[in-house]
């Protein structure tokens, strides 16, 4: 059967849901009268809840760009298999390959991939948080100056003052709310990309 794009990315949310609901193998402990009980593995829909999980996170990471590819910490193959992705053509060998991406994703740590992936997301709640973070800021250096410079290095020890300064020199001025300079779009830039760094 094939899948458009937009229905197996909603049979994989789907799938992720289902496995979700059941409960996950209890822990043993040293007291447990099984405790001494051969492990025989996760179950079988532990495995496939894992597999359902990392097809969606692949799916995300379809949809990063050429460039952003090139630039995510992954592994040379998975970067691979995400460039070959987009020029899939046809729904069903889209949907083959996304299991292969998810292969490829057992070899990492998943959590990151997905923090980076949240980072590189505009779309992601890191992001946008990020994004909010880094207005508030602007507005501060802006209307501070070195006050809020120094507070903003303070919480972010690995940006560069100097770029900082030069920058902000040139959005404090003509400065406007409601319609903000291309130098203040820099700063904002510079501001958030500083945030999502240390994030």
């Amino acid at each position: 059967m094939r899948l458009c794009a937009k229905s197996f990315e909603r049979e994989a949310h789907r799938l992720i849901a289902g496995y979700n609901r059941a409960p996950l193998p209890r822990a043993r402990s040293v007291s447990d009268p099984d405790a001494n009980a051969l492990y025989d593995g996760p179950s079988k829909s532990q495995l496939k809840r894992e597999d359902a999980e990392l097809q969606a996170l692949g799916l995300r990471l379809t949809g990063l760009s050429k460039a952003q590819i090139a630039e995510f910490p992954v592994a040379e193959n998975l970067r691979d298999a995400l460039v070959e992705y987009k020029r899939i053509t046809s729904h069903e060998a889209r949907r083959r390959h996304v299991k292969r991406i998810g292969k490829l994703l057992r070899e990492h740590d998943a959590e990151a991939v997905e923090l980076a992936m949240d980072k590189a997301d505009p779309s992601s709640s890191l992001s946008m948080q990020a994004t909010r973070s880094a207005q508030r800021w602007c507005d501060r250096l802006i209307a501070e100056g070195n006050v809020a410079v120094t507070e903003f290095v303070d919480q972010h020890p690995d940006v560069d003052i100097q770029p900082l300064r030069q920058i902000l020199r040139k959005a404090s001025k003509g400065a406007s709310a409601d319609n903000p300079t291309p130098a203040q779009r820099e700063l904002l830039r510079f501001v958030r990309r500083a945030i999502v760094a240390g994030a």
